[in-house]
């Protein structure tokens, strides 16, 4: 029975870890590759601080709406890669939730666009995919059982 409980208390901080987490704000990687190459995959953030998301102003057109997410955009126009990483103010993380996957997006005039967006841990757009929470918490799972 002690072993049940255990495993049960285990369950019961890691929801509310994840959960405290998810209500607090997120740090996260801003910058443009046009005004720093080393925004640009393979990152470099050796030159860069992480911003607190919290600390970001709203935007104008989202009033009372605060950033909750990270982004990272990657766009081709004409033939030119561009990145761009900042805190993200709408949207959902990953494309149904799984922050492995990105929206990508194409047009007219050469245009190639991808958005991607987590909030999984600070700092997560970093890389071209992102790690998911429940793989995280898989293991969690598979540790205790």
């Amino acid at each position: 029975m002690a072993n049940n409980s255990t495993y049960w208390l285990a369950f019961g901080l890691v929801f509310i870890t994840f959960a405290v987490q998810m209500a607090f704000s997120i740090k996260c990687w801003e910058c443009r590759s046009d005004s720093d190459p080393k925004c640009a995959d393979p990152f470099d953030n050796s030159t860069l601080s992480i911003t607190d998301c919290r600390q970001v102003e709203s935007k104008e057109h989202l009033p009372g709406v605060r950033a909750t997410m990270c982004r990272k955009i990657r766009q081709k126009v004409h033939g030119e890669w561009r990145y761009f990483r900042s805190c993200a103010f709408m949207g959902e993380p990953g494309i149904e939730g799984d922050e492995r996957f990105c929206l990508m997006r194409s047009g007219t005039y050469n245009i190639f666009m991808e958005y991607c967006t987590c909030n999984s841990k600070d700092g997560c757009n970093t890389g071209a995919q992102f790690a998911p929470k429940l793989l995280t918490v898989g293991f969690l799972a598979a540790y205790l059982c």
